[in-house]
């Protein structure tokens, strides 16, 4: 029997597919011949304490100009799927936990969610790399100024970063003489009352920011390399950031397999690790990205892999 996957994403038509995950995921879906679906965004709700949507079957097509096509959409449970693919990008507003509520009230026994309500919900894409603490940068989470300032006096050179955000948005690079820090700190963290994440910055950036893919545990050895533009600090690809192909050494799959032991014992799926040298910096668990490039720089087919390990 076919597999019946539903998809929850921002709107399908703004996506650009040379670059775009749920697209490659989809795409090869598609090739096993499975049956896809499509969440109309903000649709999402609860009805007879049951979650419940607006669903048009999708047709995917690997077809720069006419991509996909759309049934026309019907009222359906979520709990008739067999997956349920959680795409939407950060933030992680009120509304995304509010949506990761009700995908708790999926029947686990018939659909799986990947990743759960659950593990989105609680596990913080910045906070969840304090689990490890050997792998990596010194790090603060705080919300005081005089804690950053004795962290930046400490360390000359660190990076701030909000909690909530993803593709190196508001991330700060701050010097230890930097003049802008004042207005930095009061605009993120909101004059103090909003928590903000500092860590030393890794000199080693200037060779790249690695992202690595790990599903149901495993880590896919076959990486890339992001490396920054000559007028911004960060790698992001989001971020004008370019890429080199990159095959992860011995000591670098030690570190993710341990990462990836552990979010399969927390029943998180599909993960994005980033690196700088051997730190990682962090786990991305709501949207992870970049297997369009990683499929196209390595000749091989990471959304296959996914499904494979859903069998």
């Amino acid at each position: 029997m076919n597999k019946k996957i539903l998809v929850i994403m921002d709107p399908i038509e703004s996506i650009n597919i040379q670059k775009d995950t749920t697209y490659q995921l989809m795409l090869s879906a598609a090739k096993l011949n499975y049956e896809l679906y499509y969440l109309i965004p903000n649709s999402l709700a609860i009805k007879s304490f049951e979650a419940v949507g607006e669903i048009a079957k999708l047709d995917i097509y690997d077809d720069s100009k006419n991509f996909y096509k759309l049934s026309s959409p019907l009222k359906e449970g979520i709990s008739n799927f067999d997956f349920v693919l959680m795409r939407e990008d950060p933030p992680v507003d009120n509304n995304y936990i509010y949506k990761s509520f009700i995908l708790d009230l999926v029947k686990e026994n018939k659909t799986k969610v990947i990743n759960s309500g659950f593990a989105l919900r609680n596990f913080n894409e910045k906070l969840i790399t304090l689990n490890f603490p050997k792998y990596i940068p010194d790090t603060i989470v705080t919300s005081n100024k005089k804690d950053i300032e004795n962290f930046k006096k400490k360390h000359q050179k660190i990076i701030l970063k909000p909690l909530n955000l993803m593709g190196g948005r508001s991330i700060y690079y701050i010097e230890e003489l930097d003049k802008n820090f004042n207005v930095i700190f009061e605009d993120m963290t909101d004059m103090g009352r909003n928590y903000i994440m500092a860590q030393k910055f890794l000199e080693e950036v200037v060779e790249g920011d690695k992202r690595i893919i790990i599903i149901n545990g495993n880590v896919i050895e076959h990486s890339i390399i992001r490396k920054s533009s000559e007028n911004d600090h960060r790698s992001n690809i989001a971020s004008g950031g370019y890429i080199e192909k990159y095959t992860l050494n011995s000591n670098e799959k030690k570190i993710c397999g341990e990462v990836g032991n552990y979010l399969s014992s927390n029943n998180i799926f599909f993960a994005g690790v980033d690196m700088i040298g051997e730190k990682i910096t962090e786990i991305n668990i709501t949207s992870p990205t970049c297997i369009a490039e990683i499929n196209k720089i390595h000749d091989i087919d990471v959304g296959k892999i996914f499904w494979e390990q859903l069998q």
